[in-house]
């Protein structure tokens, strides 16, 4: 029946609704059954002789819902329309989910009444419960796939660093390199398949911010210039305007711009690649452009419609030319679009690409002057070198103890423990200077928990505390640094990496 059809303060007929596919009852000013039609006595499984003249909450309303259903009678009695989704019980006490509507009514003796229409979303609710249960299943496995992958392949890195700067013997020093690099390929994969799952699952939320892009890209062009040298390619930066303000997740963008780059940097061979960043009108709106050339292998029309899709290359089956999993760009179209931005490919086979990159400039913005050159904070001087300050690691695998241990010997005195209560015996005894935090700390309290322990020791309430962990996809870093830590580093790591937040941590005021 269409609700419509029942206007507000109308008199009842029970013959018109008798036929209707939805569960309808009448009642009078005290909640009394009036009159119920068929597909109410099929939904609740109650006939009219059982409810007729008695409170119709003792029958079909939850305990838990007496107050909620007393409203909406209250309400319909004062000639308002109410619709609610809530729960309600059949006879043998089963949980329907329903969406109730409730109408004011004359009754047969003109006394005002309720009309109340059951429409039955058990299937419905069940259905979203169950997408949000799998949802939610999902996110934990992604993080905990996350965390397993990651804790191995820190010590696999970083030992390989370390004997690459230790073996002497050629062909041991070829076989830690080739180590070294599968390791590296295959992180790179598992970090593509895990972020792609996270991006597809409803708790992925970026971090917005006002950010500069041309500043942004003044800072990745040092590191894109180093890798284009590595292969004998030229590089330029062309930043047309120092101030191209947009409102996006910078995390996001700079893994978006690298997966650019480097796609670049695989299919070129000589020449060049270039990076553009500048402003541009679009349908009378300003965007900021960043635009990424390159004079490489190119793109025929055709496979320019596949490149964006998940786990597709140019090259592709057993003939395939080059490494990866296809999913870089694949990422980095979501991510763009999640951002409101749009990305576009040019390109001429055997002539080269262009990638575009745009996003609305940031409103009403008020310009000032920018640097384009980043600060690098967190550099070891010689002073930290040679002062060797205590440092608490709380880490449960042993084997990243003896890793984090030796990439910090000539610079920390490092004291170890492998569990939160463990590192509450500990601190007492100690001043130590900072802490180092796994955050899955297996059986006990984890991470997060001991963090706020620590913060309630009045000595330790301004102590950096710096997580070191495997939980690295997007939004868990924002997640740690709000439940009591200062800074943040992700397994697997390089020397220079912990060590440069460790030192940053250390001269930042808190």
């Amino acid at each position: 029946m269409d609700i419509r059809d029942v206007s507000v303060n109308t008199s009842f007929s029970a013959q018109h609704y008798d036929k209707s596919p939805d569960a309808i009852v009448v009642l009078n000013k005290k909640n009394e059954v009036i009159h119920v039609n068929e597909s109410f006595e099929k939904l609740f499984n109650y006939s009219f002789d059982e409810i007729r003249s008695k409170n119709i909450n003792q029958f079909i309303v939850p305990e838990s819902h007496l107050e909620e259903a007393g409203e909406l009678s209250r309400n319909a009695l004062g000639r308002m329309i109410v619709r609610k989704d809530t729960k309600r019980k059949s006879k043998d006490g089963k949980t329907i989910w329903v969406s109730a509507l409730g109408l004011p009514v004359k009754i047969e003796n003109k006394e005002d009444g309720i009309l109340v229409i059951y429409n039955d979303i058990s299937r419905t609710i069940e259905a979203k419960e169950k997408s949000e249960e799998a949802n939610r299943m999902k996110t934990a496995l992604i993080a905990n796939m996350s965390h397993e992958f990651r804790t191995p392949m820190s010590a696999i890195l970083g030992f390989s660093d370390i004997l690459k700067e230790e073996l002497e013997n050629k062909e041991h020093l070829s076989m830690i390199r080739d180590i070294h690099s599968s390791a590296r390929r295959l992180l790179n994969t598992l970090n593509s398949i895990l972020e792609l799952a996270h991006l597809e699952s409803d708790n992925f939320r970026p971090n917005y911010s006002e950010v500069n892009l041309s500043v942004e890209i003044a800072s990745l062009s040092k590191i894109f210039r180093n890798l284009a040298a590595n292969k004998s390619l030229n590089f330029s930066l062309d930043i047309d305007d120092n101030n191209c303000m947009v409102v996006i997740d910078t995390e996001i963008f700079n893994q978006i711009i690298t997966n650019v780059f480097d796609n670049a940097l695989k299919y070129t061979h000589k020449g060049g690649i270039g990076v553009k960043v500048y402003r541009k009108r679009v349908g009378g709106k300003e965007v900021v452009v960043v635009s990424v050339s390159d004079t490489g292998i190119g793109i025929t029309r055709d496979n320019q419609k596949i490149i964006f899709n998940e786990f597709r290359q140019v090259s592709e089956g057993i003939s395939r030319n080059y490494e990866g999993t296809g999913l870089g760009l694949t990422l980095s179209k979501k991510m763009v679009e999640l951002m409101n931005g749009k990305i576009e490919v040019e390109s001429e086979l055997g002539k080269g690409s262009v990638f575009t990159i745009c996003f609305p400039a940031a409103a009403e913005y008020k310009h000032k002057e920018h640097q384009t050159e980043l600060p690098v904070h967190g550099k070891v001087t010689q002073d930290s070198q040679n002062t060797k300050q205590k440092i608490l690691l709380v880490e449960d695998n042993k084997t990243n103890k003896v890793l984090i241990k030796r990439f910090l010997q000539t610079h920390f005195d490092v004291d170890d423990v492998s569990s939160g209560m463990e590192a509450l015996k500990a601190i007492p005894k100690e001043k130590y200077v900072l802490i180092m935090m796994d955050i899955n700390l297996g059986i006990g309290m984890n991470g997060l928990e001991t963090a706020r322990e620590i913060r309630k020791l009045p000595a330790y309430k301004s102590i950096p505390i710096v997580a070191v962990t495997g939980y690295a996809l997007a939004g868990e870093k924002e997640k740690i640094l709000a439940n009591g830590f200062t800074d943040y580093i992700s397994k697997p790591f390089t020397r220079e990496q912990l060590l440069e937040v460790l030192i940053a941590a250390l001269q930042r005021e808190y």
